[in-house]
C-alpha cells in the first residue's frame, strides 16, 4: 500500500467527496468500501486517512512503542492511563464509500478544512491526507525549500 500525488477534489451538490480510483486502488482488496479518517495528532487543520487494516495496524505500533508489550493491558484496566491509540481512536470514524469512491465528509472533518474550495488529497506512502487547498500550497511551498536544503546536504556529506 502506497498512496501518491496530490489530487484537488471539489464536493459535490450534495457535499460528498471523490475518493479518486488511485487512492481507492491502494486499499486492500477486501478492504475497499471503507476507510478510516482521523485529526492529525499534532498538526492542526489536517485529516489523515488510512485502510481500516492499516489503520488498526498504526495504533497497535502506537501503543507498543507509547507504552510497551504489556502496555496495552495497563491502558485496558487502568481508566487513568493515558493511551495514545485511543486518544487517535476516540476522533476516528469509519467512512463508508459509495461503489464509485464518494462519500459523505463527517461535519467536524469539513469545518477542521473549511471546505469551501475543495480538499487536497496527498499521498503520503501508508496514509494520505486530506488538506484546505490553500494550506497544503503553504505547507508544500514550505516543504520544497527544506527539499532543496536536505538535498544540498546530500551532495556535502558525498564529498568528504
Amino acid at each position: 500500500m502506497a498512496f501518491r500525488s496530490e489530487i484537488l477534489i471539489k464536493l459535490d451538490r450534495k457535499g460528498r467527496v471523490l475518493l479518486p480510483a488511485a487512492f481507492r486502488d491502494e486499499l486492500p482488496a477486501d478492504d475497499r468500501g471503507a476507510f478510516v479518517l482521523y485529526h492529525s495528532p499534532n498538526v492542526p487543520g489536517i485529516v489523515n486517512g488510512n485502510s481500516r487494516l492499516g489503520f488498526d495496524a498504526m495504533l497497535e505500533r502506537l501503543r507498543v512503542e507509547a507504552l510497551g508489550p504489556k502496555g496495552s493491558l495497563k491502558a485496558a484496566l487502568d481508566d487513568e492511563a493515558f493511551d495514545p491509540a485511543g486518544y487517535l481512536s476516540a476522533s476516528a470514524r469509519t467512512i463508508a464509500m459509495e461503489p464509485d469512491g464518494r462519500f459523505s465528509l463527517p461535519v467536524e472533518f469539513a469545518q477542521t478544512l473549511e471546505v469551501d474550495e475543495g480538499v487536497m488529497l496527498v499521498g503520503k506512502g501508508d496514509k494520505f491526507q486530506m488538506w484546505n487547498p490553500k494550506r497544503w500550497q503553504a505547507r508544500r511551498d514550505s516543504d520544497r525549500a527544506k527539499m532543496a536544503t536536505f538535498v544540498r546536504g546530500l551532495s556535502d556529506r558525498s564529498d568528504a
